[in-house]
C-alpha cells in the first residue's frame, strides 16, 4: 500500500500542464467571422486528447469568440481572456501566447494548437529540475538554409534601434528557438522573457514607423518571440530541452522537418509551411 501511494503522490507531483491559446482577433474579417476558428478545431481536438492520454492536464486561455466554439474540446479548464486590453496591436497574434504564459504561476508547457504529441516526449523534465525551460528546436541558417538568413537579417536590422533600450544584442547568435513548443520551470526566467517580449510588442504597435509585411510565419514575430528567447538562454548559460534535437536536425538536412519528428513521435502539423511555400 506504501508503494501504491508513492507512486501515486509521485504522478500527481510531476503531472505537467500544458496549456493552448486562442485570439480569434487576428484573423477574423468581422465579428461574425468564424472561418478560421472552424478550421482549426479538429487540430486543438486531436491536440487535447493526445496530451489527455499522456496523463497530463491541458488548459486552454481564450476569448469569448472562440469559447463558443472550443468550449466543446475537453480541457481541464477554459480561461476566458481580455487579449485586447494591453495596447498590443492585434496584428501581434503572437499575443496570445505570450500573455497566457503570464497568467501561468506553476511549471507548464505552451503547446500551438497544430502540436501533436504522439510520445510523452517531455514527460518530467521540467518538474525534477533537469531543464528551466524546454523549446520545439533551434533555427538558424545551418537548419533552415537561406530563408532564416534573409528573414532574420531583413527583421533585425531595421529595429536594431531597441538594442541599448532592452539591452538586446540582436546581430550576437543570429538564431532563435521555435517556440511551437516552449515552456519554464523557473518562473523568475518566465516572467523576465514575457516581459521583454510584452514590452517590444507594446513598442511596435505603438511606432509609427513600423511596416507589417503580412508575413505571419517570419519577421518580427521570430525576433521578439524566438530570437529574443535564444538570446536570453545564450546569456544566462541556459540550454533548454530540446523536442527536435539540434544534432538530429544537422543529419537529415533541409528535409528535417519531416523526416525527425516522425522518428520523435511529434508533428507541428502546419509548422513546414514557414519554410516551405508549397505545403
Amino acid at each position: 500500500m506504501e508503494w501504491v501511494n508513492l507512486f501515486l503522490w509521485t504522478n500527481f507531483l510531476y503531472n505537467m500542464k500544458y496549456i493552448h491559446s486562442m485570439w480569434s482577433a487576428p484573423a477574423m474579417k468581422n465579428e461574425f467571422d468564424i472561418d478560421f476558428l472552424l478550421r482549426n478545431f479538429y487540430l486543438y481536438l486531436l491536440s487535447v486528447l493526445l496530451i489527455k492520454k499522456h496523463g497530463h492536464k491541458i488548459e486552454l486561455f481564450c476569448d469569448k469568440q472562440a469559447y463558443e466554439i472550443y468550449s466543446m474540446i475537453p480541457y481541464d479548464n477554459i480561461h476566458i481572456t481580455d487579449f485586447g486590453s494591453d495596447g498590443i496591436s492585434k496584428i501581434f497574434w503572437i499575443w496570445a501566447k505570450i500573455k497566457a504564459q503570464m497568467l501561468m504561476d506553476e511549471p507548464y508547457v505552451h503547446i500551438d494548437g497544430d502540436v501533436l504529441m504522439f510520445r510523452d516526449i517531455i514527460g518530467n523534465k521540467l518538474e525534477t529540475g533537469q531543464y528551466s525551460a524546454v523549446v520545439q528546436s533551434t533555427e538558424n541558417p545551418k537548419t533552415i538554409g537561406d530563408w532564416y538568413d534573409r528573414t532574420y537579417t531583413r527583421t533585425a536590422n531595421p529595429y536594431l534601434k531597441w538594442n541599448d533600450k532592452y539591452n538586446i544584442d540582436w546581430n550576437k547568435y543570429g538564431a532563435a528557438y521555435n517556440c511551437g513548443v516552449v515552456g519554464f520551470s523557473d518562473m523568475k526566467l518566465k516572467h523576465q522573457y514575457l516581459d521583454t517580449v510584452k514590452n517590444l510588442l507594446v513598442d511596435l504597435s505603438n511606432d509609427p514607423t513600423f511596416q507589417y509585411d503580412g508575413n505571419k510565419y517570419g519577421g518580427i514575430f521570430m525576433l521578439t518571440e524566438q530570437a529574443y528567447l535564444y538570446y536570453l538562454l545564450k546569456e544566462k548559460n541556459i540550454e533548454p530541452f530540446e523536442i527536435i534535437p539540434l544534432e538530429e536536425i544537422v543529419k537529415c538536412d533541409y528535409d528535417w522537418y519531416f523526416k525527425v519528428p516522425k522518428n520523435l513521435g511529434y508533428c507541428h502539423m502546419l509548422g513546414p509551411s514557414k519554410y516551405k511555400s508549397n505545403v
